[in-house]
């Protein structure tokens, strides 16, 4: 048996198994995204001001980013072992790498509930600003919710069953927030508040991810009886490289880049808020909801083949790695630029969908485009780096490309406001995927971009 054929069937390279995978993910991404959409012109229009919607942003943007930091790079480790480990058929291993995040996630998402407190009581005297004492409390208090439901969703995707990963947080929890918007919008005799649209977000969330725990335990519980490849003479020994000993100790350079990620994506809105107002937070958190279309192509993608990227690298198929990352390329890109063009043409029609007090976005969501164009064109160089257990290498750079941001942030948003955000992110996202690549093709010797389908082709001439 060859190494390629002792991989189960869903984690070998395959065309066809690619496009059926990418479409059934891009539904229901393509699904969860517009359903976002509708939720946050319901909202806006529904609180019928900008800067309580820029205050309710503002909160989401905080509960969020304390959420995925909380997580402390474990999920996506986790998801990398339990995907290796699957490829060798182990159960047993990955129940144990399962349990031991488990044990360590409940210790580091207990930190945001703690320091709740100390906001609470020493806000005044921390900040000026009173708008967001109550909705910086809730967003702290609700976010080790975030935690968990992240790590479901990356366990979920590294044993491949994507719709579970997907439906729950991408559909399930934003339809049924909606539920609770015009619940509550019908309900209440006083205007709802942005306080009032983050406590139905939090429990939505809670909601969705008990619903999630629990039909993931149940699956599974029934892997063994699911599993319908022969083991043939597979070794069930575990390699140290996937111990689950490993796991906080590989999640660290993990966590250093995803704290810098987080900073650089949620800082934005949390860091116009501050500087330029409620109404400009609203106004740049509305024009990202839209960029976020564009994003819809990288995602799926990633979903269908990080975790092949990671069995691949487990067996040691250099040249299947090299047309994973091309293949997810070239499925990244060009959608991406189709729906790109749409979203600049017609930016200040779909802004005002919010209402009118949004129109200043419609500027902040070209500029957002622009950003996601150039992190498109990257190419898969995080999956790459992180699932071939070369993450040591990305924390430098996210952590250089974070300092980058903030300076830009600092510098531009006092003047031009959600504009200068925007264009922060164009700076830092630009610095920090040009590195990037350079990183994956000189420790990988693959190459994610587009470019790699022709040196591919050159070496078969």
């Amino acid at each position: 048996m060859s190494e390629e054929e002792k991989l189960p069937r869903k984690y070998r390279y395959s065309t066809k198994r690619f496009l059926r995978r990418g479409a059934t993910a891009g539904v229901i991404r393509i699904t969860g995204l517009l359903s976002i959409f509708a939720l946050q012109v319901c909202i806006a229009r529904v609180l019928g001001d900008p800067a309580e919607y820029g205050v309710y942003a503002w909160g989401q943007s905080l509960l969020f980013m304390v959420g995925i930091m909380a997580c402390v790079g474990i999920p996506m480790v986790a998801s990398r072992f339990v995907a290796s480990l699957a490829a060798q058929h182990n159960q047993a291993a990955i129940g144990e790498i399962i349990r031991k995040s488990l044990s360590l996630l409940v210790r580091t998402a207990a930190l945001p509930v703690l320091i709740a407190i100390p906001v609470w009581l020493f806000w005044d005297q921390l900040v000026d600003n009173d708008i967001y004492r109550s909705v910086a409390t809730t967003a702290l208090l609700c976010a080790p919710v975030v935690t968990f439901s992240f790590f479901l969703r990356d366990i979920s995707r590294a044993r491949q069953w994507l719709v579970l990963a997907l439906l729950p947080l991408q559909v399930l929890r934003p339809c049924l927030t909606g539920l609770f918007v015009l619940g509550g919008w019908w309900l209440f005799t006083d205007p709802v508040t942005g306080q009032d649209i983050l406590l139905m977000v939090s429990l939505s969330l809670t909601l969705t991810m008990l619903g999630h725990a629990a039909i993931y335990s149940r699956w599974h519980r029934a892997g063994a009886t699911r599993e319908t490849e022969p083991l043939g003479t597979i070794d069930k020994t575990i390699s140290d490289e996937y111990h689950s000993s490993k796991i906080f100790g590989t999640a660290i350079p993990v966590f250093i880049g995803a704290i810098s990620g987080q900073v650089m994506r949620y800082s934005n809105v949390l860091l116009v808020g501050f500087l330029a107002g409620p109404a400009a937070a609203g106004a740049y958190f509305a024009a990202e909801r839209l960029a976020s279309l564009a994003a819809i192509p990288k995602t799926v993608v990633s979903m269908v083949n990080s975790q092949s990227i990671a069995a691949a690298h487990a067996a040691g198929k250099e040249r299947q790695l090299q047309l994973l990352a091309t293949q997810s390329a070239h499925g990244s890109l060009w959608i991406t630029l189709g729906l790109s063009v749409f979203l600049v043409v017609f930016a200040g029609p779909l802004i005002e969908m919010f209402g009118r007090g949004f129109s200043e976005g419609s500027l902040v969501l070209i500029i957002l485009v622009a950003s996601g164009i150039i992190g498109v064109s990257a190419g898969p160089v995080s999956d790459i780096l992180i699932m071939t257990g070369h993450q040591n290498r990305v924390p430098g750079v996210m952590v250089a490309a974070a300092i980058t941001h903030i300076t830009a942030l600092a510098l531009l948003v006092p003047s031009y406001g959600a504009v200068g955000a925007a264009t922060a992110s164009v700076i830092s996202t630009l610095f920090s995927q040009i590195w990037l690549v350079y990183l994956a093709g000189h420790y990988t010797g693959i190459s994610t971009t587009i470019l790699g389908s022709f040196r591919s082709n050159s070496r078969h001439d």
